[in-house]
């Protein structure tokens, strides 16, 4: 019965797109087999830096493997591999097939989590405040490539050791970062904690605070950098209503000739009107100062029709009023691709598996 329920329990752990996964094979011991995909066209007009808002259509695609393998009736490993997939035209460049989470571990049941690799990190406990939109952007923690070039912002990371548990209403999140062999890193790590206060009928009231700190090698792209963020987030729930808050911050030196600050705030509101339909708005601000002097300034309003469970269309339109700043390389400015600049519309249908 241990063994049942510990089956059960592993892939509800697995972080990102894992977390919906289907189990396609569950044997005698309780070990299993999931799988998940993500199929999803989109049109938009959204635009990089110096580019023309012209109407495109882009294919977007997730795939992921993996599952657990029974120990004992407390022990299991467990394992994730998931790849973004772009469509034909993209073949040679660096979206045709690319790693999001590559990931092994062994799951202690109430003793905790732990994986290595390209985790799922802690701190989307925090960015999930505000990533709420099929399609605006997430800005938090983007100057963080320019300190690891592995890093997908502050969501994943080469060469990461987390530990994972939780306490009751109090869930938490450490690791120690080690990157790869080109990002060299030094020192780096991050923690996590969010606590759910159930208030009955006056809905849940959810804090989360992270904190992440990054130092470089002499053979990192840019040597003996340092890098550090902290945020702190608010969500409150109450029936079919979600608000949201969040403050974050996040400075970087050793790269720009002065010390680099991004402050960003975003507020966010999601209302489920019926089985069929959610609404969505938000606003964002991010002001850098001593870097590439960028600013947001982004209003984005959303529909999603749900075709299925695990299926729909989505249709949103950004409003931006923010500045695109310099390039501190032309080829490399943090966020060439995202026009601050240039209000964009988007419209997907997405189909998950």
């Amino acid at each position: 019965m241990k063994k049942t329920l510990l089956a059960l329990a592993v892939p509800a752990l697995l972080m990102a797109g894992s977390a919906s996964a289907a189990t396609v094979y569950t044997a005698e011991d309780g070990s299993t087999i999931d799988v998940y995909s993500r199929l999803g066209f989109n049109i938009t007009d959204r635009a990089g830096m110096g580019e023309d808002g012209d109407a495109v259509g882009n294919f977007d695609a997730r795939i992921g493997l993996g599952g657990s393998q029974v120990v004992n009736d407390k022990v299991s490993v467990i394992g994730w591999a998931e790849y973004s997939v772009g469509a034909a035209e993209q073949r040679g460049t660096d979206n045709s097939f690319t790693p999001r989470y590559v990931w092994a571990g062994i799951d202690a049941s109430e003793a905790g989590k732990v994986t290595f690799g390209r985790v799922a990190s802690g701190i989307i406990m925090l960015s999930d405040v505000g990533d709420v939109f099929a399609a605006s952007d997430v800005l938090i923690g983007r100057q963080l490539e320019l300190v690891d070039n592995s890093a997908a912002q502050t969501f994943r990371q080469d060469g990461t050791i987390q530990y994972q548990n939780s306490f009751g209403a109090f869930d938490m999140s450490v690791a120690y970062i080690l990157g790869n062999s080109a990002s060299d890193q030094d020192g780096s790590y991050n923690a996590v904690g969010r606590y759910t206060f159930d208030m009955g009928d006056a809905g849940q009231l959810i804090p989360i605070v992270a904190y992440q700190a990054n130092s470089t090698g002499d053979n990192a792209v840019n040597p003996d950098a340092d890098y550090t963020f902290w945020g702190a987030g608010l969500q409150y729930k109450l029936n079919a209503l979600t608000l949201g808050a969040m403050y974050n911050q996040d400075e970087i030196e050793g790269v720009y000739s002065d010390k680099s600050t991004d402050k960003s705030y975003e507020l966010t509101a999601v209302y489920n009107i019926n089985d069929d339909w959610t609404a969505r708005a938000g606003y964002r601000a991010l002001e850098n100062t001593g870097g590439d002097e960028a600013e947001y300034k982004d209003t984005t309003l959303e529909i999603q029709y749900h075709l299925t469970e695990r299926s729909s269309i989505y249709t949103s339109y950004v409003m931006r009023n923010g500045e695109n700043g310099d390039a501190l390389v032309p080829s490399s400015n943090v966020m060439s691709w995202n026009n601050a600049e240039e209000d964009y519309y988007h419209l997907g249908l997405r189909y998950e598996f």
